[in-house]
């Protein structure tokens, strides 16, 4: 079993949801540290018996189980700055949950004989979330085979469901994470500002079923599941589109380019050579340079 006395290093959204949801499972978390101590006072008070703490080494010395969820770039420091006191021991576990980092950012708690793991949820943790949080979310756990069992067995106590993801596959599985939740938002946040141009007033009524829908089908099924005019190589309805919001919303016409770029690519094997030479030269035209290159 993994130890039983938590210390959190960076206790932001997902430090603070994997806190909560460990206490909820019998985890003691007494200790917490960030750099600048106001996080740490927050979640220390949400919770029994955990002290903040300024300096990561002395939440190390209090804990067995170190989860470790500074931003990607400050892994690698933190775990340095414990190392230079002395800090790792080896009854540590040393978990850092960011998606894109390996174990390397852990190699000098792992030098002083320490346990490690990287395990990262795949999902977005809103501000303010409580300890179910990360209840069904799915986890990519890295980590040597000596240390599976624990590895999983913490994710599990959050709630999460485990996988195993190799140490070279960590990079491809953050970019398909970014463009799963960042890039479709982004699409969302377009289709939100359509409708708002419509005169929809109130957008979340007409998107939320349509997104959740289409997202779940493609999830699922892959491209097979997209629907819309460049999937049926409509180029009338295309060209109608782009006309209007041509007119009307040219910013929002390039974003409009680009999203149904990105259909065509994924569809354009099941179509017309000559259809998808049509829609291709369609939504070349009129497009522009991106307002950061100008």
């Amino acid at each position: 079993m993994t130890g039983r006395d938590v210390a959190v290093i960076g206790p932001g959204r997902v430090g603070t949801a994997v806190a909560l949801a460990l206490v909820r499972s019998g985890r003691r978390v007494v200790a917490v540290s960030d750099s600048s101590g106001g996080s740490a006072v927050r979640l220390a008070e949400r919770i029994a018996g955990c002290r903040p703490h300024d300096d990561p080494a002395a939440a190390v010395a209090a804990a067995e189980l170190v989860v470790v969820t500074v931003p990607d770039d400050a892994i690698a420091e933190v775990v340095a700055e414990v190392a230079r006191a002395d800090g790792w021991r080896p009854q540590h576990r040393v978990v850092h949950c960011s998606g894109a980092v390996g174990l390397d950012a852990l190699r000098l708690a792992a030098r002083a004989g320490a346990r490690v793991a990287a395990c990262h949820p795949a999902q977005t943790i809103p501000a303010g979330a409580d300890e179910e949080a990360l209840v069904g979310v799915s986890w990519a756990v890295t980590c040597s085979a000596a240390d599976q069992d624990w590895a999983h067995e913490l994710v599990t106590a959050t709630g999460g469901d485990p996988f195993p993801l190799a140490e070279g596959a960590r990079t491809l599985y953050h970019a398909a994470l970014t463009v799963g939740s960042n890039a479709a938002g982004a699409a969302v946040a377009v289709a939100r500002q359509l409708l708002l141009a419509a005169g929809v007033d109130d957008p979340q009524r007409v998107l939320g079923p349509l997104v959740e829908a289409s997202v779940r089908n493609v999830a699922r099924s892959g491209a097979s599941a997209l629907t819309g005019p460049v999937v049926r190589g409509d180029t009338g309805t295309l060209a109608q589109h782009l006309t209007a919001l041509d007119q009307d919303l040219p910013r929002l016409a390039q974003a409009y380019r680009a999203l149904q770029g990105v259909v065509l690519d994924q569809v354009a094997a099941g179509l017309d050579p000559d259809e998808v030479r049509a829609l291709a030269d369609r939504l070349e035209q009129g497009r522009l340079e991106p307002p950061w290159n100008g």
